[in-house]
């Protein structure tokens, strides 16, 4: 997967800065095979920016972690940091579980059973069928499930200042799905609960050895943190497009109530005139009658 612009520029700095030092501070040559692969000098943005013509687009929180000089930056980290940060920016629900006692092979029957699931239809978008006709609708992407490493994960979340940080610890696993729709979130979760119950090993008589996935929390739109108990509140609630027929069938509804209440009475309006019309009339003729 190709990196971030911005994070390139800057990984690829920071491995000009430790290759480009001094002779007094260049590695030995029994570590120098090591140094290709971790980097471990810090960066100044005098040198990021000397470097490369973009330097000035790399976020500064990504200076700030290139400037310790604690900080190891392997290729399996950076390529981890910048999966995750794709997770969460193309994300719009997020559900973090905690996991234990499952399998390669008890992984891979999870993942089958969830793109099992069938996906419903995107809402309707007004702005993309605008003077388009009719645009023929498409079912939302299916979610994945991903274990991920914790220390990479939750490093990433704090520096963006997400609201799921605070649950990132231990084994975690993520679900993510870049479309929010909550009878795909409640079909998640219903199948996720029968599959760790097909996986229950019977031969294991301690629970605590039992597969577990445990759901911790859910981040939805990248703001808002449900819990367990709300995430299947929310799996309850219909589907965009449901919601937005309720509002302009209830706006409607109240529209023909205010026409109806006024055509009555309008209608009234015009009964008694009739009505008085007519009563003239009668009193008319009878007096002509009782005329010599």
């Amino acid at each position: 997967m190709a990196l971030r612009p911005s994070y390139r520029a800057l990984h690829h700095t920071v491995r000009y800065a430790s290759t480009s030092s001094t002779p007094s501070s260049a590695p030995s040559s029994s570590s120098s095979a090591s140094a290709s692969n971790v980097v471990t000098s810090p960066i100044s943005p005098n040198a990021a920016s000397s470097s490369y013509s973009n330097a000035s687009s790399i976020p500064e929180r990504f200076i700030q972690l290139a400037n310790n000089p604690n900080r190891v930056y392997t290729p399996r980290k950076t390529f981890l940091w910048n999966y995750y940060d794709h997770l969460l920016n193309r994300s719009e629900f997020v559900l973090v579980f905690e996991h234990a006692n499952i399998s390669a092979g008890e992984w891979g029957k999870i993942r089958r059973s969830l793109k099992a699931i069938p996906t419903p239809v995107k809402p309707f978008d007004i702005n993309a069928s605008a003077g388009a006709g009719e645009v023929p609708r498409e079912s939302i992407e299916k979610a994945s499930l991903n274990v991920v490493r914790t220390g990479v994960f939750s490093a990433l979340a704090k520096s963006s200042e997400s609201p799921i940080e605070s649950h990132l610890s231990g084994q975690r696993a993520i679900l993510t799905c870049p479309s929010l729709s909550p009878t795909y979130i409640s079909k998640i979760l219903t199948t996720l609960n029968r599959s760790l119950k097909s996986l229950k090993r019977d031969n294991v008589a301690d629970d605590s050895k039992q597969p577990t996935l445990k759901l911790v929390a859910g981040l939805l739109e990248g703001k808002k943190v449900l819990n367990e108990g709300e995430l299947v509140e929310f799996g309850k609630l219909p589907e965009l497009d449901t919601l937005r027929a309720q509002v302009v069938g209830l706006l409607e509804s109240q529209g023909r109530s205010l026409v109806g209440v006024l055509g009555q009475a309008a209608g009234g309006s015009l009964v008694r005139t009739l009505q008085g019309l007519e009563n003239d009339l009668k009193e008319k003729e009878g007096g002509e009658e009782v005329k010599p």
